[in-house]
């Protein structure tokens, strides 16, 4: 039997509030978190914190017609507020017939990770890391470093049935840094990744020890001379930056409702290389840190996005499904996992004449098409196969869908970050520019 304490307990009473205060049909969320977190300022072992929050989502369906609310209180005389407020902003909004809910099913239950963080382990861990830069990365400035454990309690609820909990502990890891030597610094940089324990270094946590030995070559940078077209390799640090791209303006929501998707009538077709395969994984193995159930209500499955360049699903929501006629993204979208390929790493670069080692992109938003422009930080020129030098001062613009149907190479080599994982990628048809 449920208590009083369980967040699906808090869940139902706000769909019973929601439906009392006159909704047809209701949904909520409720999420309880525990953080606590471990600090490092300029290289020094600063704080130690321990904070709670809570947060409490309502919807509200008059007929068709919607209406939202957040707050940060579960108190009883809250929650009534809280749906009275959404159910009137249902009655005053626009209807739109692709406003519904999840259907029904039986409640699950899903525990992931620990539920105490092992402080102790914490502080070694943190304290290792500091100790290990100060000896192996000496020009390495620690600008701030931050690992958290949180402890998650969530539940899913609504009027027809469809319930989720979920208890989740999660440690994660950011460092920030830059390099100095004889007043000269290189550019920030940062490193990290989530993942359920702390079996392993933090200087592996998405290779963030390499990104701190790249950062003390970095002090010598110069601009590429000229303009031409290359080839990207991107590394998995900077592949998120794409496959954002790819979520955004191909395959999400908004992108397909107003039918801007260049790709929106491309189910079923080849849109990318065939070396590409790109997943949606919340349930893993690939992926460590996931979801067991969609933001919607739904039970998360894996899916493919890509599968050897062939488009097998969008990533549309409930709503956008009903939105557009289009089948609903299984996984409800993220967690991304991008197959290895069969070349080793320096093969990559080996088959580069002239380029970019792409580590990050400082840039805009793309444009509908998938136009891009942006600066190219903390990356490299490679020269007839070679990495030659860090650059500064170098623009790259192309777009994301001819990146991805370029692509002639895919590293075996892959990078975890928990809650991502990717290879690198040889990608060409570029506009490389320096001064």
């Amino acid at each position: 039997m449920a208590n009083e304490t369980d967040p699906v307990v808090t869940a139902r009473k706000a769909v019973d509030a929601l439906l009392a205060a006159g909704a047809d049909k209701a949904r909520a969320s409720v999420s309880r978190k525990r953080l606590s977190e471990l600090n490092v300022d300029s290289g020094k072992m600063s704080l130690y914190r321990s904070t709670a929050d809570v947060s409490l989502a309502l919807l509200a369906l008059d007929g068709s017609r919607k209406g939202a609310v957040a707050v940060n209180r579960l108190d009883d005389a809250s929650i009534e507020a809280a749906a009275a407020e959404a159910v009137a902003m249902a009655r005053s909004a626009a209807p739109d017939p692709a406003n519904d809910i999840a259907p029904a099913r039986p409640l699950e239950r899903f525990a992931s990770g620990a539920r105490e963080p092992d402080s102790g382990r914490m502080y070694e861990r943190l304290r290792e890391f500091v100790d290990w830069a100060r000896h192996e990365r000496p020009l390495a400035n620690l600008e701030q470093c931050i690992l958290d454990f949180t402890f998650a309690e969530s539940a899913f609820a609504n009027s027809n049935g469809a319930e989720f909990a979920e208890d989740s502990g999660v440690y994660s890891f950011q460092a920030m840094f830059s390099s100095r030597k004889d007043g000269k610094v290189s550019s920030f940089n940062g490193g990290g990744a989530s993942h359920r324990g702390l079996d392993l270094p933090l200087a592996d946590w998405g290779g963030t020890g390499e990104l701190m030995r790249q950062s003390a070559e970095q002090l010598e940078t110069s601009s590429v001379e000229g303009s031409f077209e290359g080839d990207l390799v991107v590394t998995p640090d900077c592949l998120g930056d794409f496959l954002g791209m790819l979520d955004g303006i191909f395959l999400g929501d908004y992108c397909q409702i107003t039918g801007a998707s260049p790709w929106k009538d491309a189910l079923g077709k080849r849109v990318a290389s065939e070396l590409l395969t790109v997943r949606s994984a919340p349930l893993g193995p690939d992926i460590e840190v996931g979801a067991n159930y969609t933001a919607d209500g739904f039970r998360a499955e894996n899916c493919a996005l890509i599968e050897r360049g062939v488009l097998r699903n969008f990533t549309l929501s409930h709503y956008g499904s009903l939105k557009t006629g289009k089948a609903r993204c299984p996984s409800g979208g993220g967690s991304f996992a991008v197959d290895p390929g069969a070349a080793p790493l320096e093969d990559l670069i080996k088959d580069v004449k002239r380029g970019i080692l792409l580590a990050r992109f400082s840039g805009g938003m793309p444009s509908e098409n998938g136009d891009f422009s942006g600066v190219a930080k903390n990356s490299y020129l490679i020269e007839n196969g070679r990495v030659v030098r860090p650059v500064s001062e170098t623009m790259i613009a192309g777009n994301a869908a001819r990146v991805f149907e370029s692509i002639r190479a895919v590293s075996r080599e892959r990078k975890d970050f928990g809650a991502m994982v990717g290879p690198w990628i040889l990608a060409g048809g570029v506009s490389i520019s320096g001064k």
